[in-house]
């Protein structure tokens, strides 16, 4: 009997190393000392060995890819090193990037060089990440960040000065936003003027024993600076189409909407999470071995994963997708309601959230769980 042989043309890269940890930052991260960054590329490579045969034994294979992605921790500190080792990697995988990969490289700054940059470019990125989060000294102090305005700026002037498709990180919700007076459009505006063509803009949570959690502003204030924020970007031409993330027409994150679309993405490094569609399979990789934990979804399970992914995209969920005839009759009121007050747009068989329900995402999704298939 012929075997299927699935291609895996997304991945995930982890890069776990920081200059500093960020007191908010929950990712798997570290500052390196000594040898750290050789034992880590032993320690990859044994990833990619135990990977590859992981991928075929559920009839996988990755060969070229379309989108590519390295995260941290701080990528941008791998520097022409990183260039060097994944070329070499990738010639020995026989791994190649198609035409149109969009490969992205998180990029903090004061963390890179102009050589550093081309290396990478010159690989094949062709697309940056830059964790910008604040234009406020005093936001980037309170956020723990190790660089400054000052680095912002020169890095933002960099990445227009070379013509770079890049996007910015930019966070919501800080500790003292209302006593401080945090102006949020002033300091998007400022960024806007660099021509981002996509921006990333997350609420802060608070983790753990997050030393400023009993400053962070209440809820009506978020919904408020969301949704300022939110409607400001769509009125000069940004879609809202992910509940954090804002892009020009066209310019959307690929790799990421594989991710919202349930769609297969491999991951190596640690902490890296890896889904494998066909397969049903989600794998998550230890932190201190090369070794992962496997999570099989049963049919129920991904459903419901179906569900929640496709409602927090602007192309929202058909419900002939996700209910029966007679559940999608018993739905009428629900979507009716959010449709009144503002939360969706409830159309023939789509629904799809507006600015307002993504806010609210999570319970609006519990609503539909009683009743989904």
């Amino acid at each position: 009997m012929d075997i299927t042989i699935n291609k895996l043309e997304s991945l995930y890269i982890h890069f776990p190393f920081c200059r500093h940890l960020c007191n908010y930052c929950d990712f798997y991260k570290k500052v390196p000392k000594g040898n750290d960054l050789n034992e880590f590329h032993t320690f990859f490579d044994e990833m990619v060995s135990k990977h590859k045969e992981f991928l075929l034994e559920n009839h996988y294979e990755m060969d070229t890819l379309d989108t590519l992605y390295i995260g941290g921790g701080t990528p941008s500190l791998w520097g022409k090193a990183g260039a060097e080792y994944l070329r070499q990697l990738f010639l020995r995988e026989q791994i190649t990037l198609s035409e149109s990969c969009e490969f992205t490289l998180e990029v903090n700054p004061g963390t890179w060089t102009e050589e550093s940059i081309t290396a990478w470019k010159e690989l094949g990125v062709s697309r940056f990440s830059l964790g910008i989060q604040s234009l406020r000294a005093d936001y980037l102090k309170i956020l723990d960040r190790v660089h400054n305005v000052e680095d912002v700026f020169d890095t933002l002037t960099y990445f227009n000065k070379i013509g770079a498709a890049f996007s910015v990180d930019f966070m919501l919700g800080l500790p003292w936003s209302v006593s401080r007076e945090r102006d949020i459009l002033s300091e998007l505006k400022e960024i806007l003027s660099f021509e981002p063509e996509h921006l990333s803009l997350y609420i802060l949570t608070a983790k753990g024993g997050y030393p400023h959690k009993k400053n962070l502003p209440e809820e009506d204030f978020l919904e408020e600076e969301y949704l300022k924020v939110a409607e400001y970007l769509k009125s000069i031409g940004y879609k809202h189409y992910e509940v954090s993330n804002f892009a020009k027409p066209g310019k959307e994150s690929r790799h990421n909407l594989n991710y919202w679309k349930t769609s297969s993405v491999g991951a190596l490094g640690p902490s890296a999470v890896g889904f494998l569609s066909d397969a049903k399979k989600r794998y998550k990789w230890k932190t201190s071995s090369a070794e992962f934990a496997l999570e099989e979804l049963d049919s129920e399970a991904m459903a419901l994963e179906r569900l929640y992914l496709g409602l927090r995209v602007d192309s929202g969920i058909e419900k002939s997708d996700h209910f029966s005839d007679e559940e999608k009759v018993a739905l009428v009121p629900v979507f009716q309601r959010w449709q009144a007050e503002g939360l969706a747009k409830d159309s023939d068989d789509r629904v799809k959230l507006t600015s307002k329900g993504l806010l609210v995402l999570d319970g609006l999704v519990q609503q539909l769980f009683s009743y989904q298939k």
